[in-house]
C-alpha cells in the first residue's frame, strides 16, 4: 500500500474558479442556456416552417386559380410583344392583373411563362404580364433553385411549389400552375411569386426580442441563484474551514449549521468524530512515539506490527533511593518529581534521535533505531541524562540518584498483548541484558557490556576508563563490563 500523500487539500484554499459555489452557478446558467437556447432554435424551426407552408399555399392557390381562368389556346396566339395589342393579350392580361391585385401581388411576382423546346428543358419566354411596357418573347432562364417545381407542374399537371429561396431581390418562394389547350396539352406555365423577406426578417426580430427578454430575465435570475448556491455551499465552506481547523491541530473544533439538511447531517457527523479524536489524541502522550510511528506505518507496510528483527541500541535509566523515599511525599508531591525526573530525561533521549519505549515506574526504557551511529547515540544521550539529572536532585530529597546502562545488538520489534490492550515494544536478550546491567549500576554509573564497548569509536571508549565485574541475573560468575561514573557534581555538562 502506498503512504497517503502529507498535503491535505483542507489546508490550501480552493482558487475561485474551482470553488463549488461558482461551479454551481455556472451549471445552473449553462442548463439554463441550454434550454432556453434549444427552445428558441425549436422555436424559430417550427414558425419557419409554419410560414413556409402558408406561403407555399397561398402560391399554389394563386397559381392553380389564374391558370384554370386562362385560356391555352388564346395564349397560343401570343407570339411577339407586338401581339400586346391582340384581344387575346388584353383578355389574359386582365385575368392575371385581377389575380394580383386581390392577392396583394407586385407586377414583378405573377405572369405567363411559355417553354421554348425540349432542347432548352430549363428556358421559358414571357407571354402575359401586367407591366405598362410588355416584353412578350423575352428569354427567362428558371432558376437551379425552382426547377423541380417548375419541370413537377409541366410533367404531373397539378400545381406545384419550390421551398424557401433568395436572390438578389429578396427572399422568395414560387408556385406554378399549368395552362391546358382545348386538346389538354400543357402550353403554358402561371408563375406565382411571393417576396417572404419582410416576413423572415419579422419572424427573426421576434426569436431575438424572446432572447433578450430571457437573457434579461436570465440576469435577473442569476442573483437567487446565486444565494442558492450560496446558501447550498456555506456549509461545506465552514465544514472545509472546521476540518482545517482540526487539522492544524485545534481539538475543540465544533461547527453548528442552522440547516438541517445533508451538510448538516455531514456537519453532526464531523462534530462527532472530532469530539471522538480529541478524546483520543489526549491519551497521545500516554503513547510512546515508537508506537505511534509504529501504527502510523502499518497502514503501508504489512506485517509491520508482526514482528521484526532490527538493531537496535537500548538505553535504560533507575532512580535509585526513589522506593525508599516515596512515602515521606504526598502523592501529587511525589508524581511531580517523578514527572519532572522523567520529562528531563524524555527531552534528552528525543534530542539524540531516540524514543522512549515505556516509562516503568522511576525507569525509563528508550530505543535507539535506524540510524547507522545508533549506539554512540545512546552511550551520549546516556552520560548527558547522568549531568543534567545530577544537576536537577539538588532540589529533590536527598538520596535520590541516578543508575543506566546501555547495551548493542539485535532486538525484535512488535505488537505484544491481547485483542483488548496492546504495546509496541521491544523485546529480546539485548534488552534483558540492559536491564540486569542498569540494576547493577551504581549512583551516577553508567554501565555498557564489552562487545558494545568494541563497537564504540575510541573517543568515546576513553570515557568508559574503569573495567568492572558485576554479577548480572541468572548468571553464576561476574561479567566485565565498562563504567563511566560522575563522581561528584559538577559544572561541565559531562
Amino acid at each position: 500500500m502506498i503512504p497517503p500523500s502529507s498535503t491535505s487539500p483542507f489546508l490550501t484554499r480552493v482558487v475561485w474558479w474551482r470553488r463549488l459555489r461558482v461551479r454551481v452557478l455556472i451549471a445552473m446558467v449553462a442548463v439554463a442556456t441550454f434550454v432556453s437556447g434549444a427552445l428558441f432554435a425549436t422555436t424559430y424551426l417550427l414558425r419557419k416552417q409554419s410560414l413556409l407552408e402558408q406561403f407555399q399555399l397561398f402560391v399554389t392557390t394563386i397559381a392553380g386559380t389564374g391558370a384554370v381562368a386562362l385560356s391555352g389556346d388564346d395564349l397560343n396566339q401570343i407570339e411577339v410583344n407586338s401581339d400586346y395589342v391582340t384581344p387575346e393579350f388584353q383578355t389574359a392580361r386582365q385575368v392575371v392583373d385581377t389575380i394580383r391585385v386581390r392577392n396583394g401581388l407586385s407586377r414583378d411576382e405573377l405572369y405567363v411563362l411559355r417553354p421554348l423546346s425540349e432542347d432548352a428543358e430549363f428556358v421559358a419566354e414571357f407571354v402575359v404580364m401586367t407591366h405598362d411596357v410588355p416584353f412578350i418573347g423575352n428569354r427567362y432562364e428558371i432558376r437551379e433553385e425552382n426547377r423541380e417545381a417548375y419541370q413537377a407542374a409541366l410533367s404531373g399537371l397539378t400545381p406545384t411549389y419550390t421551398d424557401i429561396y433568395e436572390d438578389e431581390h429578396g427572399t422568395w418562394i414560387s408556385g406554378y400552375a399549368p395552362i391546358f389547350d382545348e386538346t389538354r396539352r400543357v402550353v403554358a406555365l402561371l408563375e406565382a411569386d411571393a417576396e417572404i423577406g419582410r416576413y423572415m426578417a419579422a419572424l427573426r426580430r421576434e426569436v431575438a426580442l424572446e432572447a433578450g427578454v430571457t437573457l434579461v430575465a436570465l440576469v435577473i435570475a442569476m442573483v437567487p441563484i446565486w444565494f442558492f448556491a450560496r446558501r447550498l455551499t456555506v456549509g461545506i465552506n465552514l465544514l472545509a474551514s472546521a476540518m482545517r481547523r482540526f487539522e492544524d491541530g485545534r481539538e475543540d473544533v465544533q461547527l453548528s449549521l442552522g440547516s438541517k439538511d445533508e451538510i448538516a447531517g455531514m456537519a453532526e457527523t464531523f462534530n462527532r468524530m472530532a469530539f471522538s479524536v480529541g478524546e483520543r489524541l489526549k491519551l497521545l502522550p500516554f503513547v510512546s512515539k515508537f508506537t505511534a510511528s509504529a501504527v502510523e506505518k502499518s497502514a503501508y507496510v504489512d506485517d509491520w506490527l508482526e514482528g521484526q528483527e532490527r538493531e537496535a541500541a537500548i538505553l535504560m535509566t533507575d532512580v535509585r533511593g526513589f522506593t525508599r523515599s516515596s512515602g515521606a511525599f504526598a502523592a501529587k508531591e511525589l508524581v511531580r518529581h517523578l514527572n519532572d525526573l522523567l520529562a528531563a530525561q524524555t527531552d534528552v533521549v528525543i534530542r539524540h534521535g531516540g524514543d522512549v519505549d515505556k516509562f516503568m515506574g522511576d525507569a525509563v526504557l528508550a530505543v535507539f533505531m535506524g540510524h547507522p551511529d545508533n549506539l554512540e547515540r545512546a552511550v551520549t544521550c546516556g552520560r548527558e541524562i547522568l549531568s543534567r539529572v545530577q544537576v536537577k536532585v539538588r532540589d529533590w530529597p536527598e538520596g535520590w540518584s541516578l543508575g543506566a546502562a546501555v547495551h548493542h545488538g539485535t532486538v525484535v520489534v512488535g505488537a505484544v498483548g491481547s485483542s483488548a490492550r496492546r504495546d509496541f515494544t521491544v523485546i529480546g536478550h539485548t534488552v534483558n541484558q540492559t536491564a540486569h546491567l542498569c540494576a547493577a549500576a551504581r549512583p551516577w554509573e553508567l554501565l555498557i557490556p564489552m562487545a558494545s564497548y568494541q563497537a564504540l569509536s575510541a573517543g568515546t571508549q576513553g570515557l568508559f576508563e574503569h573495567e568492572v565485574a558485576v554479577a548480572l541475573k541468572h548468571q553464576a560468575e561476574a561479567t566485565k563490563v565498562r563504567s563511566h561514573r560522575r563522581e561528584a557534581l559538577t559544572g561541565t555538562p559531562w
